[in-house]
């Protein structure tokens, strides 16, 4: 009953035929297309527990590079993905090995966080919690086509028209929209750069991992060419979207779930925006769907001018799990991201040593030049990873610092809506 490593390429094949048996032929198909190809993948991450017959893989888990942003820092986090025991062996402990070993090298590899979207009941005993937004649920932000169409037209005899269009800053300049090639990339990865640093999309993404989504989400048939939508204006690439045209991606609704989806959109150019949920409408109009279902973040610019339009707003969401792994590294690359929101604060001519204790460890980050007051913050590690990613405020904890402190904390840990794009898990 030993954790190793995977054996690369020789046991390729055994480990889709026990994802195959674990989690069904559907979900086969789909890991069929990414196993191993994704940038980063290290079989020394792949991690098994073999059977009683010769060449069967009895317990396996993974873990998937993840760069995690929070301001303009970014946290190494690896997910945990694919943790999967066959019938026959459970009850037998494997899991607690297999996380084990996944934490030891999470340890090695020097990951801040930890992520999964597990079952909650395993995985908050090893530290994990509610952390992070997930657009997927058992509802979804929605607009008619109908709807949509209509965006792009503003009637100046129309008072509610005419201050909308005043309100969002439309103009109608002229935008054209076409669909995305390889050289808009970097115009593309610098809009949603721009959405990540707001918090609407917490996972950053280089080129290699931009290169290897779009191929991966052609090669997997999820995606199709003309998916991926650009508006240029007067020669700039001023926003984008990216859709799924053909086929549900909300896999908790089921029959109910759109099957013409926005899967991500960035940019705040109104009349670009305006044009490109007109082409979505048109696009969806050709598939001769009655509906467009909108996984953007709920206080985007694309969001705002759907909702002038009519799309209806769900605010519920599901969630992700994190977990604190190294809490000095974590603190160390988010302290330029405090020291950011401190500067632009009433506190900026102040420097402080912020000092943030857990059950398990301690760590500090000096912010400002000079003597620097000590303000102390002791919470349970959960808690801390929530007040990082901005799921929490002081607001929610009970104790754990002094009243003195509060308004700066306030400044330091602010309250978010951190969202994954459903575009990193499909």
């Amino acid at each position: 009953m030993n954790v190793r490593a995977v054996r690369w390429p020789e046991e390729h094949e055994a480990i889709l035929d026990h994802i195959r048996l674990a989690y069904g032929a559907e979900e086969y198909e789909q890991v069929a297309t990414w196993y191993g190809t994704q940038p980063g993948f290290d079989p020394a991450n792949c991690l098994v527990i073999e059977g009683d017959e010769e060449g069967e893989i009895a317990a396996h888990a993974t873990l998937v590079p993840r760069q995690l942003q929070i301001g303009e820092s970014v946290l190494p986090t690896a997910e945990i993905s694919l943790l999967s025991v066959l019938e026959p062996y459970q009850g037998r402990g494997y899991e607690g090995l297999l996380l084990e070993a996944l934490h030891q090298r999470m340890s090695e590899q020097e990951y801040a966080l930890g992520l999964s979207f597990g079952d909650p009941w395993l995985f908050e005993s090893w530290g994990y919690d509610y952390a992070v937004g997930l657009y997927l649920t058992n509802f979804e932000s929605e607009i008619g086509t109908e709807q949509a169409l209509r965006a792009g037209q503003w009637s100046q005899e129309h008072s509610y028209e005419r201050r909308m269009a005043d309100r969002l800053g439309a103009r109608s300049r002229e935008v054209t929209v076409r669909r995305f090639y390889s050289d808009d990339l970097p115009a593309v990865q610098a809009l949603y750069a721009q959405e990540s640093a707001r918090g609407h999309y917490v996972f950053a993404r280089d080129q290699d991992t931009w290169v290897w989504q779009i191929e991966h989400l052609l090669r997997s048939g999820r995606g199709e060419a003309d998916d991926f939508l650009v508006a240029e204006v007067d020669g700039r690439l001023a926003a984008y979207a990216r859709l799924v045209s053909q086929g549900p991606v909300n896999t908790f609704r089921d029959t109910q779930a759109a099957r013409f989806s926005v899967i991500e959109a960035a940019g705040d150019h109104p009349d670009a925006v305006e044009a490109l949920l007109a082409q979505i409408g048109r696009m969806a109009q050709s598939f001769n769907v009655d509906r467009i279902g909108l996984f953007v973040h709920p206080q985007s610019v694309f969001m705002q001018h759907a909702l002038v339009r009519g799309a209806r707003l769900r605010f519920f969401t599901g969630a992700g799990l994190l977990r604190l792994h190294n809490l000095a590294l974590a603190l160390y690359l988010l302290e330029p991201t405090l020291e950011a929101r401190r500067l632009n604060s009433r506190f900026a001519s102040r420097p402080y040593r912020l000092i943030v204790t857990t059950e398990q460890e301690q760590a500090e980050a000096f912010l400002g030049m000079g003597e620097p007051e000590i303000v102390e913050l002791e919470a349970p590690s959960t808690s801390i990873v929530r007040l990082m990613t901005g799921w929490y405020t002081i607001d929610n904890l009970t104790m754990g610092y002094a009243e003195r402190y509060a308004d700066l904390l306030r400044v330091l840990f602010p309250r978010r809506d951190p969202k994954i794009g459903l575009a990193d898990l499909l």
